[in-house]
């Protein structure tokens, strides 16, 4: 019965983690790997949104887009799906193994996970966690790094996990000699670094670059809370300085951002004291965890339809008009998937190669003549925008003050055309950029689709 265990967990984590695409970065990471295999080439700046500095791209995920890129050639956009629970499964499966059949911790730190588990490489680095922290000679430690900074700039733990769980120098250094093993060299390793410093200004504001508060993540707090308890009463035993004191660094980098949960789960098990549980007591406390997950997971295939404007871009398409688009950072990577080379976007999600345009952007939100400047300035003849709060805006004639939805005070119909919206989004033509006969084929008139909507 015991060599099935293992079966019947990977499943039910592939389960419990079926679910659609949510991750807005997921699409750019497979435009990348588009266009790297098809180049056979790393583009040395972003060639994708017309907003971004043509600096160098230090694209330290590589390695990542383009296995995706080859994953969805085969599988497709709802094979995906499939692909993101048996990652999950794969990694919290080898977590299981790795600390010593630990059930319960296992299926807690699954639960944990699942926050801010998805189709991308920080979830691939979950994986590289629990292998730094599980190897113990030099050259394993070597390889793992390589592999791993190629897939994601977290792979600047790796030198800090060596020197911890082995307590000696020779796989620290192997390993951080490792991380130059990239097609950036030294500057992959400093990338990371430098968005840390970014994020830190205050330039942008991202949720994943948010602390993770207690009330949102209560599970994270509470498993800190308990590693702290049970070092403390095992404080005694050999060995577990290094295990608290690397867990106590993932603690720190998940409670800091939210994106770096995952990290922490995936070595939580794998790092805590162990403590004699009656096996019925596991198994079902385990079940259970997982059984919540599952039940408040979705599990539908593809992609969600409330975060991708799919309607709506999918009508853009069909009218086959050109042009720069206008998009908020979260849509950018799906309309490069969706429309690069024929037509560029904005922006997206790489904040690190905004610089510029996104203290510009900020300016032109609040200031319609910065506003009106902007849109020149990048030439843009379309629109494919997110539902925003309405707008209070005043009556210049009489001062009096009232409420009009955000889409005719960025978009005006004397202007702008509707053309296309669903759930998600709204797309808009220039109406100066084509002619009307073509516009009037499209417009959807009549129609405001974010009057009466509160975000």
């Amino acid at each position: 019965m015991r060599r099935f265990a293992p079966i019947a967990l990977f499943a039910a984590f592939a389960l419990a983690a079926l679910g659609p695409i949510r991750n807005y970065d997921f699409f750019w990471h497979l435009a990348t790997g588009r266009w790297i295999v098809e180049h056979r080439a790393l583009p040395l700046t972003d060639p994708f949104a017309v907003a971004s500095d043509q600096q160098a791209w230090i694209n330290g995920e590589w390695l990542f887009e383009v296995v995706a890129y080859g994953a969805h050639g085969i599988v497709g956009l709802s094979g995906m799906s499939i692909v993101r629970g048996l990652l999950a499964a794969a990694i919290f499966t080898i977590v299981f193994f790795k600390s010593r059949r630990d059930l319960l911790l296992t299926a807690i730190a699954f639960a944990g996970a699942m926050n801010t588990f998805d189709l991308r490489p920080s979830s691939m680095a979950l994986l590289f966690v629990v292998l730094a922290i599980s190897a113990r000679s030099w050259w394993a430690h070597a390889i793992i790094a390589a592999f791993w900074i190629n897939v994601h700039p977290s792979a600047i733990l790796a030198p800090g996990i060596a020197a911890l769980s082995t307590r000696r120098a020779t796989p620290a250094i192997a390993a951080a000699l490792a991380l130059l093993v990239n097609p950036h060299g030294w500057r992959a390793v400093a990338a990371p670094l430098e968005l840390l410093s970014f994020v830190d200004s205050g330039a942008f504001v991202n949720a994943e670059w948010l602390p993770s508060r207690p009330m949102q993540f209560p599970l994270l707090y509470f498993c800190v809370i308990g590693a702290v308890i049970a070092f403390i009463m095992r404080r005694q035993e050999e060995g577990m300085w290094w295990r608290a004191l690397l867990l106590a660094g993932f603690a720190f980098l998940a409670i800091r951002h939210v994106r770096n949960q995952g990290l922490f789960f995936a070595a939580f098990p794998l790092l805590m004291p162990r403590f004699e549980i009656r096996r019925v007591i596991a198994i079902g406390a385990a079940a259970a965890a997982i059984a919540l997950v599952a039940l408040r997971a979705d599990h539908r295939l593809g992609i969600a339809p409330e975060r991708f404007p799919v309607r709506a871009v999918a009508r853009l398409q069909a009218t086959g008009f050109p042009g720069h688009i206008y998009n908020p950072d979260q849509f950018g990577g799906f309309l490069i998937w969706s429309f690069y080379p024929q037509r560029r976007v904005l922006t997206d999600g790489r904040n690190e190669l905004h610089r510029t345009y996104i203290p510009e952007y900020a300016r032109a939100r609040s200031d319609q003549r910065a506003w009106r400047a902007l849109l020149q300035r990048y030439r843009i003849d379309l629109a494919v925008d997110e539902y925003r709060p309405p707008l209070a805006v005043r009556d210049h004639a009489t001062g009096a003050q009232k409420m009009m939805p955000a889409s005719l005070a960025y978009w005006p119909r004397s202007d702008w055309a509707l053309i296309g919206f669903d759930e998600a989004g709204m797309v808009f033509a220039r109406r100066g950029a084509f002619a009307a006969e073509t516009i009037g084929k499209w417009e959807i008139r009549g129609v405001v689709p974010d009057a009466g909507r509160v975000n």
